[in-house]
């Protein structure tokens, strides 16, 4: 079931926390192999805001996208 326009259901919110922990772990990783250390604190800092955006954005087009009308 999609949700509505304005509205968020549980399927919305556990495929936006997958992104987001998708992307903080793709960023984190690729910054790690292009400095060839492990990361320092300040990159996974940089890497989960990385990927707090990415899932808010994903929630936010969500939100706003709403049910399509079946064509």
């Amino acid at each position: 079931m999609k949700s509505k326009f304005l509205q968020l259901n549980w399927k919305d919110a556990v495929k936006g926390f997958a992104v987001a922990a998708l992307t903080a772990a793709i960023a984190g990783v690729y910054e790690s192999l292009q400095l060839g250390s492990l990361p320092t604190l300040a990159q996974l800092k940089t890497a989960g805001l990385a990927g707090l955006a990415a899932g808010a954005a994903y929630l936010l087009k969500n939100l706003f996208s709403g049910e399509k009308a079946a064509q």
